[in-house]
């Protein structure tokens, strides 16, 4: 199996769910219309919570999860290979099967009533989001570190990687004191929307990366011991 397509998948499931659930809550004005990059007018959790987005989202994204888990599995392989001595793999890989673990928390229980379920929502969502989020950040400073040696990889794309998450960091570091100073204006929306984008982005910067070295995922079976015989 292609690895690079695995880590497409982890590109183009979510933000074309994500698109889907608010173009159907739009169309059954569910949310307002807007272009909530910019506007911040609906949150993603609103966008996908009610009938009959829901469905579609907790259809999609459970599974993902598991795609998401095998991701990072993968991307430890990966970097042990290129360098067996390379730092921070393990805890990278940590933090990317820990945020695809509470994802699940986050989809499963996105549309529910309650005060403890909206905690499990929001501990959900902190969780996939900060350990996504900073599993990325580790291993977009691993590959700088490891190109800037070995020029294995186009500069652009690592480049390019490393900024998005440094800019995913910034967002993170603002979110909090940003969505209390400005709530009337929606800036805790808006930066959802736009670190939920840039973080899907950085599944489609490795998956170039994997895709130029094709790298293949190989699964063996243990053969069978033969008979010996008497």
């Amino acid at each position: 199996m292609r690895c690079d397509r695995l880590a497409l998948l982890c590109f183009l499931v979510p933000c074309t769910v994500i698109a889907a659930c608010y173009l159907i809550s739009t169309h059954l004005e569910q949310i307002p219309v807007c272009f909530p990059f910019f506007s911040g007018c609906t949150s993603i959790s609103a966008a996908a919570r009610q009938d009959p987005a829901i469905h579609l989202f907790r259809m999609t994204l459970l599974p993902l999860t598991t795609v998401l888990a095998g991701f990072w599995l993968i991307t430890r392989v990966w970097l042990l290979r290129l360098d067996p001595h390379m730092k921070s793999v393990n805890t990278l890989t940590v933090l990317g099967v820990t945020g695809a673990v509470f994802l699940v928390l986050y989809v499963v229980f996105l549309g529910t009533d309650g005060r403890f379920y909206g905690w499990l929502r929001r501990f959900g969502t902190t969780i996939y989001f900060g350990g996504t989020g900073l599993a990325q950040l580790f291993l977009a400073a691993r590959l700088h570190e490891f190109n800037a040696r070995t020029a294995l990889f186009p500069k652009r794309i690592i480049a390019l990687f490393l900024w998005i998450c440094v800019s995913m960091l910034i967002m993170g570091i603002v979110y909090i004191p940003a969505a209390h100073a400005f709530r009337d204006a929606n800036t805790e929306n808006i930066i959802e929307w736009n670190f939920a984008f840039l973080m899907h982005i950085n599944f489609a910067l490795v998956s170039l990366l994997w895709s130029r070295q094709k790298l293949t995922l190989h699964l063996k079976t243990p053969h069978a011991p033969q008979n010996v015989p008497r």
